[in-house]
């Protein structure tokens, strides 16, 4: 099991609970060992599904939610003490998103068109995937302290330069990339900090906002033309913030992608109400979805960028979507862009 491997751990297993059982949908232990009675121990043992570090830190549970339910739990365990941390439950719950969609493909199994598992190279490539972002956040905190430095020597300089110094506007625009940097990494900080799912009024011209200035880096250097359209007196969303922002960088991300080949390249961003509900429109003028891609856009290591892909960014963007009881879907029109659509309660 994929869960045993990721956390090194000894014990792996994922349970499902139904309505009056709960049912063990796999276990891994040493050489292929299945402990039924080890099995049935944790689970009664556990005060609930989670997230959470328990039992001298031996046991670490995470849930997998679909549409704000619980579908399924993520249980590791070893037989020593403390061998799990708050990084090993940050990276478990990274994982639940993906174990959202083996669970609910496993669930389905009857169609004969549908996946129900993933090769161990994509597995791997997810937990590589995981160890990147992990580092990304260490790499960005640990830029803040020489560029503090740097910034601290540039103040120094100018305040000793005469006004007129001809080396003054060269400081300056030192000055003015180092405060980009430090901007970057604050929001690559502020973006990669694990969160508690928690839902809090919000303007979605300010969460489109956050999303654009976040993914403004990758626009800019693949010189993308942004229109963004935010209609008036919008009501105010009940919404995961961070969840949103995510979910709208991801598939900004996925409409510079598809740009990447054309001349014009125009990415159109706009916010209203439709039938009752918000309404976000991003549209690209890349080289549009082909009809026999289409029906699988949204699975999870569903990609056809090759080597550049994850597979992983409109899946997650449909999970946050759907959590949110919303809807997302795409279109596109002679091969000429796509036009993604979500629509929120309001």
């Amino acid at each position: 099991m994929y869960v045993r491997q990721l956390l090194q751990c000894e014990y792996a297993m994922v349970a499902v609970p139904g309505k009056d059982s709960i049912r063990i949908q796999g276990f891994a232990g040493p050489n292929g060992e299945k402990d039924e009675n080890l099995a049935a121990d944790l689970i009664s043992g556990l005060r609930d599904w989670g997230p959470l570090v328990v039992g001298d830190a031996r046991l670490i549970v995470a849930p997998v939610l679909c549409g704000g339910h619980i579908m399924g739990v993520l249980i590791g365990y070893s037989s020593q003490p403390g061998a799990f941390t708050t990084g090993h439950l940050d990276t478990l719950m990274a994982y639940t998103q993906v174990a959202a969609g083996i669970l609910a493909n496993a669930a389905t199994e009857a169609a004969a068109d549908t996946r129900t598992s993933f090769s161990t190279d994509e597995l791997t490539h997810l937990f590589r995937l995981i160890t990147i972002g992990e580092f990304s956040a260490c790499f960005a905190h640990e830029v803040k302290n020489p560029l503090m430095l740097i910034r601290g020597h540039i103040r120094f300089i100018n305040e000793s330069l005469p006004a007129d110094a001809p080396l003054r506007s060269n400081f300056e625009a030192i000055d003015r990339a180092s405060r980009r940097i430090e901007e970057i990494t604050k929001r690559m900080l502020d973006f990669s900090k694990k969160r508690v799912r928690r839902t809090e009024p919000c303007d979605i011209g300010n969460l489109i906002s956050d999303a654009l200035r976040f993914a403004q880096p990758y626009i800019r250097t693949r010189f993308i033309d942004v229109q963004v359209h935010v209609e008036p007196n919008l009501p105010i969303i009940d919404a995961d913030r961070w969840q949103i922002v995510q979910a709208i960088v991801n598939i900004l991300q996925n409409a510079a992608d598809a740009m990447a080949d054309v001349q014009r390249r125009v990415l159109s961003v706009t916010a209203g109400m439709h039938e009752a509900q918000m309404r976000i429109l991003i549209s690209d003028t890349g080289t549009g979805i082909a009809p026999e891609n289409a029906p699988r856009i949204f699975d999870a290591f569903f990609t056809t960028k090759g080597d550049r892909g994850t597979g992983l960014g409109l899946y997650i963007a449909k999970q946050v979507v759907d959590e949110h009881r919303g809807t997302i879907s795409v279109e596109t029109a002679d091969e000429r862009g796509a036009r993604f659509a979500i629509s929120l309660p309001v």
